[in-house]
């Protein structure tokens, strides 16, 4: 299918985006493990708090820009679990069109801009691993994920302050969403499409996120004292997310725990100096892959790293098979086994060994790295420039 014309666009589109809503809706009522033990307490408090000044009593572990969109939610006549799980599937949206943006960039190398991106629209958004984090589970990846995408694709368009605003405010979200600041930098070095001094504007955005809960009586540096307090705060250098550490499980993180970050770290240098010198003429679909990457690095190889951690690259990599038959099943297994987790943390499935689910993830980060270092290294070697397919 060489193109698709703007009607037929919109109407698939149309038919995903109902699709969508459909699959979340029949787990609308579904209330997870925390969702009981934390969001609808939370909830219940800042109700009774009746002001701004209850984000000032709130003593919970999500960042306080959730926690205003909590207390908003408590003004609207809704069921508590419905308008929490409403505000994360909307961003569910935002996440598919972020992508959606990318891959008609991508597919219009091609001639089938509009193909390929009404079928990375509906691979994010009839992801399951995205289906049960909104509408089963009431989580909030999809609106930290969804705003770093969407950065990404305003500065891959040179945007800049656009994109800038859009990832603090999803660094304002959860700090995870600093996994995707990797491959941005990596763009900073290559294109030079924008000053350094653009990177002020991130925390510009997560000041002006917690402007709410500073005029309710919080403190001015309440935008960061959640990071530093969650940092650290698990003793063990594997929590709940199977990768690298799963099969180190006692291992203390006070000895090791730095050790892991420079291993993330040097994974990432490596990359970003192959990248400059790799002589590439770098696709909008290799971004795609590099982003997956990226974002995978870090949560395979850093550790006390949640189950939902992988997101951005869990709801990326199928999109990337769009443009390269190989990742089709690495794809769909990495869909597959972190759907297992979920099940069996929160939804009652029989539990798989956490050990078999690191394997596999595993095994797909190898093969991911091996394809996107591969790659560059092979440009780097021959001293030539790979045209986009």
């Amino acid at each position: 299918m060489r193109g698709m014309n703007r009607r037929t666009f919109f109407f698939v589109l149309g038919v995903i985006s109902i699709l969508g809503m459909v699959l979340r809706w029949t787990g609308i009522r579904f209330e997870g493990v925390d969702y009981k033990v934390c969001l609808e307490p939370w909830y219940q408090q800042l109700k009774e708090g009746g002001t701004l000044a209850a984000l000032a009593g709130y003593d919970g572990d999500y960042n306080l820009f959730y926690v205003t969109i909590l207390y908003l939610l408590t003004l609207v006549p809704a069921e508590p679990i419905i308008s929490i799980k409403m505000v994360s599937i909307l961003f569910d949206y935002v996440a598919a069109f972020a992508v959606m943006q990318v891959a008609m960039s991508a597919g219009e190398e091609t001639g089938k801009g509009r193909f390929c991106g009404a079928l990375a629209y509906g691979l994010v958004l009839c992801n399951p691993v995205a289906v049960i984090n909104s509408g089963y589970l009431a989580q909030s990846e999809s609106i930290w994920a969804g705003l770093a995408l969407l950065g990404f694709w305003y500065l891959s368009q040179e945007k800049p302050v656009r994109g800038m605003w859009m990832l603090g405010f999803a660094l304002a979200m959860k700090l995870q969403a600093v996994f995707i600041l990797p491959i941005v930098l990596i763009l900073y070095f290559y294109k030079k499409t924008f000053s350094i001094l653009h990177l002020l504007w991130i925390p510009i955005a997560i000041q002006v996120s917690c402007i709410p809960a500073i005029i309710g009586g919080c403190g001015f540096d309440v935008a960061y004292r959640t990071y530093f307090r969650l940092m650290g705060e698990y003793p063990f250098m594997y929590y709940y997310y199977p990768n690298i550490w799963t099969f180190f499980k006692e291992a203390p993180y006070y000895l090791f725990g730095k050790a892991a970050i420079v291993l993330a770290f040097m994974a990432l240098l490596m990359f970003a100096v192959l990248f400059v010198q790799s002589g590439r003429r770098h696709a909008m679909k290799d971004y795609l892959e590099y982003v997956a990457w990226t974002t995978m690095t870090c949560a395979m190889l850093l550790p006390c790293m949640h189950e939902r951690y992988n997101y951005i690259a869990e709801i990326v990599l199928p999109v990337c098979a769009v443009f390269e038959k190989k990742y089709r099943v690495p794809a769909a297994a990495l869909v597959l086994l972190s759907a297992l987790c979920y099940g069996g943390s929160y939804l009652g499935w029989s539990p798989v060994s956490h050990y078999a689910l690191a394997a596999g993830n595993l095994l797909i980060y190898f093969y991911l790295t091996w394809k996107c270092f591969y790659g560059l290294y092979d440009g780097c070697r021959a001293g030539k420039r790979v045209e986009p397919c």
